[in-house]
């Protein structure tokens, strides 16, 4: 693993790395009176800056959201690297997210009609285009394409809002003061609510399907060996 360039943000701190990512590399400081965490990335300047008004809203409804550190050179993400405040809490469980249901709910209402994240598309605009934030449906096969695209076809007709886009055990915390904080914004987007209701609480099969759908397409070119098995369990939904 490499470790971050922590000068860039004037922290001097021993650091260890974080279990759990998929996707990125992830190291948190020991010993400050604030600690940090730091996240490799491959996203733009343009859509971390977007995170920030989304996580006001994300605020205001009552969850606890890491601030997000600009570098001494003023960016959010600098030489492929962010930094942010660590929180510490207990992981709560997909059967658990029910606790949070009425404050996600107050965010989607709060976001609709919320520009799209720089760089992402949403799972009705792949409707008709190809490539968008970790999806590139160019690079999968026709029939694993369509197979996709008829899942999400089935619930474009709802309305839009920004979504969290990965509330997984991790990335959902409870706080000793019982609040929740919501960790891990990398694949936050607009798009259905049901990116972030449809794994623990699906209102219809047409959710989940088009949920599995995201997950194949998401993963198809970083994590294949998940993304094949999620389009094995689509074509059997």
């Amino acid at each position: 693993m490499t470790q971050p360039p922590i000068a860039l943000w004037d922290v001097q701190a021993p650091l260890e790395p974080l279990a759990g990512g998929h996707r990125n590399q992830a190291w948190r400081t020991r010993g400050l009176p604030q600690d940090v965490v730091f996240k490799s990335t491959t996203r733009s300047e343009a859509a971390l800056a977007w995170l920030t008004p989304v996580q006001d809203v994300v605020r205001r409804c009552g969850f606890v959201v890491p601030e997000m550190l600009r570098s001494k050179n003023g960016l959010f993400a600098d030489a492929g690297w962010t930094c942010e405040a660590f929180v510490e809490g207990e992981p709560v469980s997909p059967e658990g997210l029910v606790d949070v249901a009425t404050l996600l709910a107050d965010f989607h209402t709060q976001t609709r009609g919320w520009w799209q994240r720089p760089g992402f598309l949403s799972s009705t605009t792949l409707l008709a285009q190809d490539r968008g934030g970790d999806v590139d449906l160019a690079k999968m096969p026709p029939d694993v394409v369509a197979l996709c695209r008829a899942a999400w076809r089935a619930v474009s007709d709802a309305a839009t809002c920004v979504v969290h886009g990965d509330l997984a055990p991790g990335n959902v915390l409870q706080l000793e003061d019982s609040r929740f904080a919501l960790l891990d914004w990398d694949e936050c987007r607009v798009d259905l609510p049901l990116f972030d209701t449809a794994s623990h609480a699906p209102t219809s099969g047409a959710e989940t399907r088009a949920h599995l759908a995201w997950e194949v397409a998401c993963g198809w070119t970083r994590e294949p060996e998940y993304a094949r098995d999620m389009a094995e369990r689509l074509r059997n939904t």
